[in-house]
């Protein structure tokens, strides 16, 4: 009983942050899991994928119940959505079944770095705006990318996909909501990699479907619900320009955590 409350009460932390800045929550999701794990005496050579494919699963519920709270204030660019969506289905499946052999310490560096770029551009750029943008064969690409990243961190893909939509022209709420859908693609195809990945595999946990640890899924599933909305109230409130110094210091704040923990 206490395990599932400690999820729950993660799953509150994860909901507001999605609502907030359009993120799944798994840079939160995968250290505290990995940290549960260990206290709990978990054992398994797998035991930071099985962090990291469960938090994929929990980012549907929260992507899902954000992006529909921002599409009830007309704040999701579906255009840009469905162009992101067509890379992300390709490059979440494919991250997702090659991340078990991938070095993580290498990848973390560089993706570290390039948040600790993204979160720069965000603060200090931010009048340098492309305006009336429209989706191309690029967005495609970057889709994938950010699908193929996203899958391998267990994180929602808002950490990319909001800077690049706020650079595109989109005001910073619009990103935000986008992202969130976006969110939901990157959790579907993604899981369903890590469900395959590991299918028949010893090193899964008990409760397991392939390296998906269930009892996290649905208990931090249930936080996230209750507290979604809350961020989302919080991000069409928050100043403008205020929100994008917020979104820049809570990537810092994953840079760091990439780079040094």
């Amino acid at each position: 009983m206490m395990e599932i409350l400690i999820y729950i009460f993660l799953g509150l932390i994860v909901g507001v942050l999605g609502g907030l800045f359009g993120i799944g929550g798994g840079v939160i999701v995968v250290p505290a899991l990995l940290l549960v794990f260990t206290f709990l005496g978990y054992e398994s050579d797998f035991l930071i994928h099985i962090c990291v494919a469960t938090s994929l699963g929990t980012i549907f519920f929260t992507s899902f119940a954000s992006a529909f709270a921002h599409n009830k204030k007309e704040s999701v660019a579906w255009d840009f959505w469905r162009k992101l969506s067509a890379g992300i289905v390709l490059g979440s499946f494919l991250g997702s079944v090659l991340s078990i052999s991938i070095e993580a310490s290498s990848l973390k560096i560089i993706i570290g770095i390039s948040y600790l770029l993204i979160a720069l551009q965000t603060l200090f750029n931010s009048s340098v705006v492309i305006r009336n943008v429209k989706p191309s064969f690029n967005t495609v690409l970057y889709g994938a990318g950010t699908g193929a990243a996203s899958s391998i961190l267990g994180i929602g893909g808002g950490s990319f996909t909001v800077p690049y939509l706020n650079y595109a022209g989109l005001r910073m709420v619009i990103s935000i909501g986008t992202a969130s859908a976006c969110g939901v693609i990157i959790s579907i195809f993604a899981s369903f990699g890590f469900i395959l990945s590991g299918l028949g595999e010893d090193q899964a946990l008990e409760k397991s479907i392939g390296f998906i640890y269930w009892p996290a899924l649905v208990g931090i599933s249930l936080g996230s619900l209750f507290s979604v909305q809350a961020g989302v109230y919080l991000a069409h409130k928050v100043n403008e320009k205020l929100l994008k110094i917020l979104f820049s210091i809570f990537i810092l704040l994953v840079s760091y955590y990439m780079l040094f923990i």
